[in-house]
Parts: structure tokens; C-alpha cells; sequence
């Protein structure tokens, strides 16, 4: 269950990143799923009829900031960054968790949470989970974010020398 209670854990992926913890913490909050929507976000948003849908203005690191897809539910910056969301098939959570483990800058971690209600939902969960979809995006997003930090702590780094 997530923390909450609510959701059934569904999986967890990991990568370990040669950054301090703030700038995982930007890159999430800059290139995360809760940044500006793009015409193919907004698109998959419409098609599945996500709640929220739209972007509602407020900055990614606030509580209820939304984006098509996800909602801003937890921000401890640099330790937690939790989204919510909704559509046809699916209740779901993702809680990205940032640590700092001996001998790495960081680790981030990307906890996924859901329920699959319904005959649909048993269906979305086979084509979307169980065929492997969603580990493909979370390992491409885990990747990026490992880029886009290291990335940002080496201009960081950079700028202070």
C-alpha cells in the first residue's frame, strides 16, 4: 500500500546519480513529469481523461501545482517529491524519493502506487504494466533526470570554481 494507505505498491526503479541531492531535486522539479506539458502529454491526458488535465499555473514544487496527468500531492525538497492522478483506467500515485547512499552523490527512486478498477482497468493494468510500458517510461525518465542533474551539478560546480 502507499503511504497512505490507499494504493497497492506496483513497482519501484532506482538509479544512482553523480550529483548532490539539490540538483536532483531541481532536475525533478524542472524535467519531471509534473513540468510543462508537452502537445503529446496533453494529447495522452485527453485520450485517457486524466484528472487533472490541464495545468493549473502553479509552481512545480507547491502542493496541488497540476499538470495533465499528475497533481502535486508531497514536496520535501531534495527528499520527496509525491504526484497523483487519475484517468478512465486508473488511481494512481508516483512518489520519487531522493537519498544519498555511502559512495553515491544520490539515488533516486520511483515508487509507483495504483489501483485498477474494473473490467477496463484489469485490461489497461495487463497492456500498460504487465507488457512492460510503464518500466520503459520509468527507466527513460529515471534516465533523463540522472542526466539533467549531473548536468546542472556540473555547471553548479563550474560556477563555484
Amino acid at each position: 500500500m502507499s503511504e497512505h494507505g490507499l494504493l497497492p505498491f506496483v513497482d519501484a526503479w532506482s538509479v544512482d546519480i553523480d550529483a548532490p541531492p539539490r540538483a536532483v531535486w531541481e532536475a525533478l522539479l524542472t524535467a519531471g513529469p509534473a513540468s510543462r506539458a508537452g502537445t503529446a502529454i496533453q494529447f495522452w491526458a485527453r485520450l485517457l481523461g486524466c484528472d487533472p488535465r490541464e495545468h493549473n499555473g502553479l509552481a512545480p514544487h507547491r502542493i496541488g501545482a497540476e499538470r495533465p496527468g499528475f497533481a502535486v500531492c508531497e514536496a520535501v525538497p531534495a527528499t520527496t517529491y509525491a504526484l497523483t492522478g487519475r484517468h478512465r483506467f486508473a488511481i494512481y500515485q508516483l512518489v520519487f524519493r531522493i537519498t544519498q547512499p555511502e559512495g553515491v552523490g544520490s539515488r533516486l527512486t520511483a515508487e509507483t502506487f495504483a489501483s485498477f478498477p474494473g473490467a477496463a482497468g484489469r485490461v489497461y493494468r495487463t497492456l500498460v504494466i504487465n507488457a512492460r510500458p510503464h518500466a520503459l517510461v520509468m527507466w527513460l525518465t529515471l534516465r533523463m533526470l540522472r542526466r539533467r542533474a549531473e548536468a546542472l551539478a556540473r555547471r553548479q560546480d563550474a560556477r563555484s570554481a
